[in-house]
């Protein structure tokens, strides 16, 4: 069998060869997430929502889930997440009187799509919440999180954000995984201009850290000290730029076990009915 070390000296070969080929395989595999078998105890929390379809980007359509009723609390999941993976949010926020709106965003869970990138995020963020708006509150979890700090920037309204592990730095995945996997700097380079042309704006476009300065509302950070996906730095950056954040760290939950957490899932709870 063919070893990472391998697979790492193909790619760099390839790239090196024949870098506007290995730039369109590489645009290809970054913006198709991959779509992990539902775990049962999601199926159960899915099992209890109301669902509908929500028009997006012409033909396409965004799968909308829906329980309780009251002021609107919006989660948002990250890139190879689903609306499920924050199902544990649900029954707390629906017995304090909410109404809990989670969506599955494009190339996502039962979303039409094959592929996707941060652009495209934003822009189905928006349309969800401006279609069951006003929100509450927002909670969001991973690239979901880069996605809100976005929409906040460009007028979302919501009174309150629960960010967990937020990536602060998403112009430099790109070359930084392609690093990784030993794809040249050029082949990189040429593979985030097609994206950029694709979705009609440049990766540099997100920059959460300078959004986040701008942003009134009080936000709650909650970041992993064991993170190995996102780093714990990083939510310590945005906490920084923002001026009405607080961060909290948790220890041994990393990136995903965290949105489980009955402590973090009573914290955002608690965030979120604190007013003045």
């Amino acid at each position: 069998m063919i070893g990472q070390v391998g697979i790492r000296a193909g790619l760099w070969s390839l790239s090196h060869a024949a870098p506007d080929l290995m730039a369109r395989w590489y645009a290809e595999r970054f913006t198709t997430p991959r779509r992990f078998p539902v775990a049962w105890r999601e199926k159960d929390w899915m099992r209890q929502a109301r669902p509908s379809r929500l028009p997006f980007d012409g033909a396409d359509s965004l799968a909308l889930y829906e329980w309780g009723e009251g002021p609107v609390v919006l989660l948002v999941h990250g890139f190879e997440g689903r609306a499920g993976q924050l199902g544990g949010f649900v029954a707390p926020f629906v017995s304090a009187g909410y109404r809990v709106v989670a969506f599955d965003a494009p190339a996502h869970g039962a979303s039409d799509g094959k592929r996707t990138a941060i652009q495209e995020m934003v822009r189905a963020l928006a349309k969800v919440a401006g279609h069951v708006g006003p929100v509450e509150a927002v909670v969001a979890h991973s690239l979901g999180s880069t996605a809100l700090v976005e929409c906040l920037y460009r007028g979302m309204e919501a009174d309150r954000a629960v960010l967990i592990a937020p990536p602060v730095h998403p112009e430099t995945y790109l070359p930084r995984i392609a690093r990784h996997l030993g794809i040249s700097q050029k082949a990189a380079g040429r593979a985030q201009a097609l994206l950029e042309a694709r979705h009609g704006a440049p990766f540099e476009d997100y920059r959460p850290l300078s959004a986040a300065r701008h942003l009134s509302q009080p936000a709650l950070i909650l970041h992993d000290e064991d993170d190995r996906q996102v780093p714990l730095d990083e939510g310590e950056k945005l906490a920084r730029f923002w001026p009405g954040a607080t961060l909290e760290m948790t220890q041994s939950l990393g990136h995903n076990r965290i949105l489980r957490d009955p402590g973090v899932i009573a914290r955002a709870l608690t965030f979120v009915q604190t007013r003045g």
